[in-house]
This record gives C-alpha cells, structure tokens and sequence, in this order.
C-alpha cells in the first residue's frame, strides 16, 4: 500500500500542474494564519482573530477550487459535493468565534454534503456501522462528565447530533479505500483528523485547552480539510 500511495502522489503532483507551486505558496500562509490567530487571542483582540483564522481556512479552500477547476477536476460535477462542504467549513470558521452552537451547526451541513458525496460513489458497506458505532461511543466516553450536565442544562444533548454526524461521515470515509482504491485514502485520512480535532474543539469549549493542544487541534483540522481538498484532484 506504501508503494502505491508513493506512486498516487506522484502523479498527483505530475499531472495537478501548478498544485505543487500553490501548495508552496499556501502552507505559509495556513500557517502564519493559524500562528496570529492564537496571538491576537492572546493579545486580547476579540473577535479579530477570526480572519487570520478564515485566511488559512480559504487558503484550503483554494487548493479544492483549483482542483475543480483542472482540466480533470472540471469535468467531474461529483468533486461539487467536496467544495461546497470546505466552502462551508470556512463560513463554520467565523460563526465558531461568535457563536459556537451556529458554527458547529454550519460544520455539521458540511459533513452531510461529504456523506451524500460518498453515499453517491456507491461505496457504502456495511461495515461502516459498526465502525460508526465504535466512533461515536469512544466521543461519547469522551464527553461523559459534560453529558452529565445535561440534566442541567438540556442543550448540551443537542451536542450529541454533531459528533454523530461527523462519525457517520468519518466511518464512511475510512472504508472508502477498501472500496474504491488507494486515491480514496486522502478522504479518509482527512476525515479521521477532522474527527480528532474537532473532539478536542469539544472538549475545550468545556474546559480549556493547554496552548499546545489549541495547536494540536487546529493543526490536525488544517491537515484533514487539506486531504478532503486534495481528492478533488485526483
């Protein structure tokens, strides 16, 4: 499988024209974005840090856009699901600093686009239940003192529908490799980053995060919408 993948990515680079130059020119910018991000947080400048955050998110963006657009990406309308959902993570970016519950409601239409994507490559199997399952009750264990509160406070039950749509859509995803060959490994690599980052997202809206983690989970968020990016390419 190693060897394979070295082979897609080398063709992924040969034929994506100017994907490797973008990629180049990007990463900096994802990266100085998710740096100031933290720092105007630090230095007490509200709101601000939404945009620095946004300009990693869109730079993101750019990489499905340009894919889509491609002489191969252009003629696939399929890869449409792919960039409308990171076109809505990005607008999730900025209602996640105002106001939590819409920004994780946005990212959740997001992950819905990418299950109907994958619902649509006729690749369901299954097995995605049970791994769906495991997903959803390790995220569950994950918040089992915050649940807690619910009785407190009944919105926190709400927060259940998310993690049980980002799993549905990261246990589908992961069999996808299985079913439809090695090029479908960006999907499921990213999906299961973006799982990861957004249970630690969770849980620091409920108990902060050391500064290493808020780094953590913000890069693994980057990485995973990058590889969904990525699979419009190939």
């Amino acid at each position: 499988m190693v060897t394979a993948l070295k082979k897609r990515v080398k063709v992924l680079m040969e034929n994506g024209g100017g994907l490797m130059v973008y990629m180049i020119l990007a990463v900096p910018v994802i990266v100085a974005g998710m740096v100031l991000h933290f720092k105007l947080k630090e230095w007490g400048k509200g709101r601000w840090n939404i945009l620095p955050k946004c300009l990693s998110t869109w730079a993101v963006v750019c990489v499905g856009f340009l894919g889509f657009v491609s002489a191969d990406g252009g003629r696939d309308m399929e890869k449409s699901w792919i960039l409308a959902a990171l076109l809505l993570f990005l607008l999730a970016d900025g209602f996640l600093e105002i106001q939590f519950f819409l920004g994780m409601g946005v990212f959740g239409a997001g992950h819905l686009l990418l299950i109907i994507w994958i619902l649509r490559q006729g690749a369901w199997s299954l097995i995605s239940l049970p791994v769906w399952a495991v997903f959803l009750g390790l995220s569950l264990l994950l918040f089992q003192k915050e649940l807690r509160e619910g009785k407190n406070h009944p919105k926190i039950y709400l927060m259940i529908l998310y993690p049980a749509i980002l799993m549905g859509m990261a246990a589908l995803a992961v069999v996808l490799p299985w079913k439809l060959g090695i090029d479908y490994l960006w999907a499921g690599v990213g999906a299961v980053l973006f799982a990861v980052s957004d249970l630690m997202v969770g849980k620091g809206f409920f108990h902060k995060l050391s500064r290493s983690m808020n780094y953590l989970a913000l890069s693994l968020y980057y990485g995973g919408i990058f590889f969904l990016a990525l699979m419009i390419w190939v």
